[in-house]
Order: structure tokens, then C-alpha cells, then sequence
């Protein structure tokens, strides 16, 4: 038996995490049908990498579909389409709405259902402070730098996967050496310094980061460079690690001198420790 979940399953927020568990319940294997690319989201959260590994945390199979390869079909073509896949069970949320036009809903699924031996099962949305837990919710949280409220919507840290690359060297000379990391995507993070943690090979360490154009040294592209905290970490180019967004300290902004530039560092390096 298998219980299958439908949706662009952008973020695995809390929402999606309540329809995982409730998919358990029914049966052991539990895939979701993503449609991705999602329409008309030119920046996705997370990566098509970062959501393999997000699938293999809540220890589910994810199947991507093409928005195209299903947008023409109705209710009942698409529940033949299920069918083929071998759902026993589909859990959905109870504002699911399926099919071409979006005409199709849960009380069409279940009617659907019983036609072709898909028990559906709805589950209610998850809320907080009376607003339901929405990926759109947590991108604009994100971008207004309030990490710790993004990450509780989440029900886990804004995270991104990238990998080691040569920087200018700057860090090292003024005492706080960096790890520069490239992503794939596009952070929908304001200009700023954050608490992070830093995943270097299974191993954790505390960090603090600054993302953004360096403007005290009249930087122009946005970088993601991260210290760790009382370890040197010498690593090679194109290393992979994962950066773990915790908290947002400060904007970003450019100093007078360097020596300033040091003394605010360690300011935000106390303040990590101590807080």
C-alpha cells in the first residue's frame, strides 16, 4: 500500500509536514507528487538539491511532475493518472483543488475515489496566529530579515546547500578567517550579518555570516561568507556545505575604517555566544 501527496511542496513547512504524518499513518511508503518547476514562482525557498534532501529528512520519495503534463486534465483523468501510480491513499489539505480550471475539489476527490479505490483522506491546514502556514508566508519573513519566526513557520532552520569557493582573502587578514559559499539560488535575505551553523562534513559548527556586497570594501556582488567561530576550518574549493540560518544580528553597512570593521565582528561574534 501506498499513500501518495499532491502539491508544489516548495518549502516542507509545518503545513506540509502535518499531510507527511498523516500519509504515514495510512501506509509505510509515502511519495509526493510535486509540480515543478511551480508555476509562476520565478525564485523558489529551496533548490531542487536542498528539496531531495528535505525529502530524504521526512523520509518520503519525492516525484516531480511538470505543470504542463497535467494542466489540461480533468478531475477524472487525473485520478486515472493516481491510479497508474498505485495510490491506495491521497491526503490532501482540505482546500486541495485539482484538475483543469481548478474545478476539481475535495469533496469531487473522494467521489473520485471510491471510483477508483483512492481512499482520500483531508487534513486541516496548520495555523498560527490565525493565518495558515503559507511558503509565501515564510518568503516574506524571510525578506524582512525575521529569521527565528520563518524558521518556527518552517519547523526547521532556513537552510541553504552550496559549495566552497576562493574568496579575496580578506577575513583572514583582519582576523576572522571566511568561508566563502556559492549557491544556487538567489537568498530572499536582506543585506546583513546572521547567526548561522555551518554543516562541514556531518559536523556542526557555530557561525556568524555576513551576506551581502562587503561595502567597506566597495564590494558590487552579493556574496555569503560565513566564520566559524574558535576553528579553523582550511577547506578546499568546491567543497560542499550547508549553511543553517538561525538568527538576524544587524544590517549590513559600511565602515570607516577596518579596525572598526574588527571591533564589530567581534561584537556580533560575543553576541552569539553570549545570547
Amino acid at each position: 500500500m501506498k499513500s501518495c501527496i499532491v502539491g508544489k511542496f516548495e518549502s516542507f513547512h509545518r503545513g506540509h509536514q502535518k499531510l507527511i504524518e498523516e500519509a504515514k499513518k495510512l501506509a509505510e511508503i509515502v511519495e509526493i507528487f510535486s509540480i515543478w518547476p511551480p508555476p509562476n514562482t520565478e525564485n523558489p525557498l529551496f533548490t531542487e538539491e536542498e528539496r531531495v534532501y528535505l525529502a530524504e529528512k521526512f523520509h518520503v520519495k519525492l516525484i516531480n511532475i511538470k505543470f504542463d503534463e497535467i494542466k489540461d486534465l480533468t478531475p477524472e483523468e487525473f485520478f486515472t493518472f493516481l491510479k497508474t501510480c498505485n495510490c491506495t491513499y491521497l491526503v490532501v489539505g482540505i482546500d486541495w483543488r485539482f484538475g483543469k480550471g481548478r474545478i476539481g475539489n475535495v469533496e469531487t476527490a473522494k467521489i473520485l475515489g471510491k471510483k477508483y479505490g483512492i481512499k482520500v483522506i483531508h487534513v486541516p491546514p496548520i495555523e498560527e496566529d490565525g493565518r495558515k502556514i503559507s511558503t509565501s508566508w515564510i518568503k516574506e519573513l524571510l525578506s524582512q530579515g525575521n529569521i527565528e519566526k520563518a524558521n518556527h513557520l518552517l519547523g526547521f532552520n532556513f537552510f541553504t546547500l552550496g559549495i566552497t569557493v576562493k574568496g579575496q582573502g580578506i577575513g583572514k587578514t583582519i582576523g576572522f578567517p571566511t568561508i566563502n559559499v556559492k549557491t544556487e539560488k538567489k537568498l530572499i535575505l536582506p543585506f546583513g550579518v546572521y547567526e548561522v551553523e555551518l554543516t562541514y562534513k556531518k559536523k556542526r559548527f557555530k557561525a556568524v555570516a555576513n551576506f551581502g556586497t562587503r561595502p567597506t570594501f566597495n564590494g558590487k556582488k552579493p556574496v555569503l561568507e560565513v566564520h566559524v567561530i574558535g576553528k579553523f576550518l582550511k577547506m578546499k574549493e568546491n567543497t560542499p556545505v550547508k549553511v543553517d540560518f538561525k538568527r538576524f544580528l544587524r544590517k549590513e553597512r559600511r565602515f570607516n575604517s577596518v579596525e572598526e570593521l574588527k571591533k564589530q565582528i567581534k561584537l556580533d561574534v560575543d553576541k552569539i555566544l553570549n545570547e
